[in-house]
């Protein structure tokens, strides 16, 4: 069966009549129009006002409109008039009264094939990729732009703007004794949507929800005899989540290298912060950060 309902216009094309008018000089047999008919009946032509017969006056060829005698010398005596008509088709099936009519989009033929949202600020799409052979859901009309999650033929799922980082950090020295010490992770691994800053070592969260952090921290030389205690913390606008403690007595010498890891999941609300911190009671100032240490997040939703 053809289309259903008022026909899908994408283009705007024939939304309402349009007109074109040309000077024939007696001897151009050839015109182009500004948009190409699908038949010598989607249009009215005129001549010296006198409608021509669309069956044998005139053809066309995509967007030239061809007579089959040249029209006389005049201005602007020759004037086309596009009628309104259907650019596109669903057609609806019955392949099995159990399952009930199938929608199918497309022509199984080598093009995108999408469902555009057309929003008063902003669009989005849903779509075939047929490059591809994604089906993508994104922001604004076109496909293969903005893809805010993508799944391919094997049912792998990816978010390609989902917020997500891993940062490594850089040489610490001499950490200092009896304050906190931000870690400094700057080097960027990756980081999706440009939410941590290499800058000041934090991550901002971009909308309000539920985030995955995690850090490892290897240090050297850390007077694990002459302090009291050392701990870490992830330092978050909500709250700080005291992630690893080691006391003086876990420890007989200065460590030569010792690890530490945390992992939570911080709700945040947006532009909230989040960011690794050292503490170290009494001891003396010599821990240093070593380059394999990281931190990394994402959004969990």
């Amino acid at each position: 069966m053809g289309y259903l309902g008022t026909p899908i216009d994408t283009n705007n094309t024939f939304q309402s009549l349009q007109g074109k008018r040309f000077s024939g000089n007696g001897s151009a047999t050839d015109f182009t129009l500004d948009v190409a008919p699908t038949s010598t009946f989607d249009i009215e032509v005129f001549v010296e006002n006198v409608r021509q017969d669309p069956n044998s006056a005139y053809t066309l060829s995509g967007t030239t409109l061809a007579f089959a005698a040249a029209p006389g010398a005049g201005t602007n005596n020759i004037y086309v008039v596009h009628q309104a008509k259907a650019v596109a088709t669903i057609d609806i099936p019955y392949q099995n009264t159990n399952l009930g009519p199938v929608v199918t989009i497309g022509r199984a033929s080598a093009e995108d094939t999408k469902i555009v949202f057309d929003g008063n600020a902003q669009d989005y799409h849903i779509g075939l990729d047929d490059s591809t052979d994604d089906l993508v859901i994104g922001k604004g009309s076109a496909l293969g732009t903005t893809a805010n999650i993508v799944i391919d033929e094997n049912g792998h799922v990816t978010k390609p703007l989902q917020p997500a980082f891993l940062a490594k950090a850089g040489t610490q020295n001499n950490l200092a004794v009896g304050a906190y010490v931000d870690i400094i992770y700057s080097t960027e691994i990756f980081d999706n949507n440009a939410d941590y800053n290499t800058g000041n070592y934090t991550f901002t969260a971009p909308v309000t929800g539920r985030y995955h952090l995690s850090f490892s921290l290897n240090l050297a030389a850390v007077d694990a005899v002459g302090m009291n205690y050392v701990w870490f913390q992830l330092d978050t606008s909500n709250r700080d989540y005291r992630l690893d403690i080691m006391h003086s007595n876990l420890a007989d010498a200065d460590l030569a290298l010792h690890g530490f890891k945390g992992t939570v999941i911080a709700d945040m609300d947006a532009s909230d912060t989040a960011k690794i911190q050292f503490y170290q009671d009494g001891g003396t100032a010599q821990a240093d950060v070593d380059g394999n240490s990281f931190f990394s997040g994402y959004l969990l939703g």
